[in-house]
C-alpha cells in the first residue's frame, strides 16, 4: 500500500498542490492550530503517525490540514500548497530569525530584514521561506511558505495575497530540502500527496481535511524540520516546527568502572526504523541532559558540567561520571561496587527541539 502511495502521489519538488477533503473524519485538535482565526477561519497542521517503506528505504510521516471557517465548519474544495524546510540557511548564526522579517505588500511581494543584506547570503532562488507564528503575529495573510523567485538586498516572493498588509516584526525560516549531518552526510525530506484512491483516505470532500505525508531518509528522525502551508490567491496560511518522527531509539547501557576518579563513558544512540531495514546513527542532536541516568548513586553522579550531550557524527554522546567509594556508616569498613550503570531514557521527548 506504501509503495502505491509513493507512485501515484504528485510530486513537485520540495512543495505540492493538493485538494482538501480526502481522509478521515477525526476533528484537528485545536492545540495544533498554526495560524491565528480570522475572518476567513484557520488551518491546522496533524501528525498522525509513521511508517517505514522497506522498498524504498524511507520513512512516511503521515499528516493532515483541517480547514474551518470563521464559524468553525469544515471549508472543502480548498487547493493548498505544502511546503517543509529540512536543511536551514543559516543568517546570524542562527535557523530561526526571530521578530526581524518584514513583508511588503509590493508587486510583486517581496521580503525585507533590516539586519541582513540577502544578496551576501546563501540563501537561493527556489529556496522556501516559511513564516511562523508568533507573539501577535498570527495573520492568515502571510502565515506559511513562500518561494523566492528573485534576490537582492531583498527577497522576491512568487504567490500572491490579496489582502496582504506590509507588516513587521516576523519570525521565519528559509530553506529546503536536504541538509548536511555533521557537514558531510546528505539527508533529505520531502512533502507528498495522497490521492483520493488511497485506502487511507476514508471520509467524503465535505469535512475539509488535506492529507499528506512527509517522506524522509531514517537518519533525519529526532530532528527539527518546519512545515506551511497556504492557499494560493484569497491567501489562508499556517506553519508548524515539527520533529521528524519514526521508528525506535536504542542506546545499550554502558558500564562504568568505579575508580574514585572522574570517568568519562562513550553512548551511541541509534534509530531503528524497524521492518528490517537496519540501524542509522542519531547525529547532530543535542539530547536532554536529565534523560541519563547512573546507578547505583551511591558510588556515581553524572557530571553535566563536563558531559557533551551532542551527538556526533558517529552518533556518540561523551557522559562525564563522577566515581567514588562509600563506607559502611556502621563501621571503619569501606563498601563499594566494582561498576555503575550509565543509561539512557531512548525516546523522542529526550531530544531536544534544534529551533
Amino acid at each position: 500500500m506504501i509503495k502505491q502511495m509513493i507512485k501515484t502521489s504528485l510530486l513537485a519538488g520540495s512543495a505540492l498542490l493538493l485538494m482538501s477533503g480526502c481522509g478521515s473524519d477525526n476533528k484537528a485538535n485545536s492545540n495544533d492550530a498554526v495560524g491565528g482565526h480570522n475572518e476567513q477561519g484557520a488551518l491546522s497542521i496533524v501528525y498522525e503517525s509513521t511508517s517505514a517503506d522497506p522498498a524504498s528505504g524511507k520513512m512516511i510521516a503521515h499528516y493532515h490540514v483541517h480547514a474551518v471557517d470563521e464559524n468553525g465548519n469544515a471549508i472543502s474544495g480548498l487547493p493548498l500548497k505544502v511546503s517543509l524546510v529540512n536543511g536551514a540557511r543559516e543568517l546570524r548564526g542562527q535557523k530561526v530569525q526571530h521578530d526581524t522579517g518584514t513583508i511588503l505588500s509590493t508587486k510583486p511581494i517581496s521580503f525585507h530584514d533590516d539586519g541582513i543584506d540577502f544578496s551576501q547570503t546563501d540563501v537561493r532562488k527556489g529556496d522556501t521561506l516559511i513564516v511562523i507564528p508568533s507573539s501577535g503575529k498570527t495573520g492568515k495573510d502571510y502565515l506559511g511558505d513562500w518561494t523566492i523567485v528573485e534576490k537582492g538586498h531583498d527577497l522576491g516572493l512568487r504567490e500572491r495575497s490579496y489582502g496582504l498588509e506590509s507588516t513587521n516584526g516576523l519570525t521565519y525560516i528559509i530553506g529546503n530540502e536536504q541538509r548536511w549531518l555533521s557537514g558531510r552526510i546528505s539527508a533529505v525530506a520531502h512533502v507528498q500527496g495522497r490521492g483520493r484512491n488511497d485506502t487511507n483516505s476514508t471520509s467524503s470532500s465535505n469535512h475539509g481535511f488535506t492529507y499528506f505525508d512527509i517522506v524522509f531518509d531514517p537518519v533525519l528522525a529526532g530532528h527539527t524540520a518546519t512545515v506551511g502551508v497556504h492557499t494560493e490567491g484569497n491567501r489562508m496560511g499556517g506553519a508548524k516546527v515539527i520533529t521528524l518522527r519514526g521508528g525506535e531509539f536504542v542506546a545499550p547501557d554502558v558500564k562504568i568502572p568505579v575508580t574514585g576518579k572522574t570517568e568519562y563513558a562513550t553512548m551511541r544512540i541509534l534509530i531503528d526504523p524497524g521492518d528490517g531495514m537496519g540501524t542509522e546513527n542519531l547525529i547532530d542532536v543535542e539530547l536532554v541532559p536529565t534523560s541519563f541516568t547512573v546507578e547505583p548513586l551511591s558510588n556515581c553522579r553524572i557530571n553535566y558540567r563536563l558531559s557533551d550531550f551532542r551527538t556526533d557524527h558517529n552518533g556518540e554522546v561523551t557522559i562525564a561520571v563522577d566515581t567514588f567509594k562509600s563506607a559502611d556508616s556502621n563501621s571503619s569498613k569501606e563498601t563499594s561496587s566494582s561498576e555503575c550503570t550509565l543509561k539512557w531514557n531512548a525516546s523522542a521527548g529526550s531530544i531536544y527541539y534544534e529551533y
